[in-house]
């Protein structure tokens, strides 16, 4: 499943106020792509570690699964339109606190 289709599918699938044991049995083993469709990882996989006891909403048990996504969900790592690709840099991410604009 694509996560932009997500939320909605949590809105519809679920019946809330719902407890982690009862998403793990019901959705646990839905996939969730990876934004290079090479990766996907389980929502169980995602969230069975969380220790989360109740969802009141879709909308927090959405946040809790964005919340646990691995790096591969992530986009270029440190990455900051407003200055240099820290990536390109020998040092990586720093705090530049001399910059004039």
């Amino acid at each position: 499943m694509n996560i932009d289709g997500l939320e909605s599918f949590l809105k519809t699938e679920l019946a809330y106020s719902i407890d982690q044991q009862s998403v793990l049995e019901q959705i646990g083993g839905v996939e969730i792509d990876a934004p290079d469709d090479n990766e996907t990882e389980t929502v169980s996989t995602i969230i069975g570690a969380v220790g989360q006891q109740t969802y009141d909403s879709a909308d927090e048990l959405f946040q809790t699964i964005i919340g646990n996504l691995s790096d591969e969900y992530i986009g270029r790592k440190f990455y900051d339109d407003r200055g240099a690709n820290p990536a390109d840099t020998e040092l990586g991410p720093r705090d530049e606190t001399n910059i004039s604009f």
